[in-house]
């Protein structure tokens, strides 16, 4: 069973362009320091009347629930949460299993 993690965030309108591709660097860099992330899709977005002026959206992939729960508490998680938080206004996180 294949664990889809999805998160989508708004940026704050003052958030810089620097600011923006730093959160974004931060979020490509997890899966090369915490091992149970498979997978992680990232990318701005495109147009949508129907997506609530949401910015981003990343997808990251886990093998299984087990693996998700080691992904939340782990530092670089967590580091990366606390960092980008100054820059981010909103966030919507969905989990789905294939």
């Amino acid at each position: 069973m294949t664990i889809h993690h999805i998160v989508l965030y708004k940026f704050k309108p003052e958030a810089t362009p620097e600011q923006r591709q730093s959160v974004r660097n931060s979020v490509k860099a997890l899966p090369s320091q915490i091992p149970s992330i498979q997978n992680l899709i990232i990318g701005e977005t495109v147009f949508n009347h129907l997506g609530h002026g949401y910015d981003e959206g990343v997808v990251f992939l886990f093998e299984n629930l087990h693996k998700l729960n080691e992904y939340r508490p782990h530092k670089a998680y967590t580091d990366c949460q606390a960092s980008s938080a100054p820059y981010i206004e909103d966030k919507l996180i969905f989990v789905e299993s294939v």
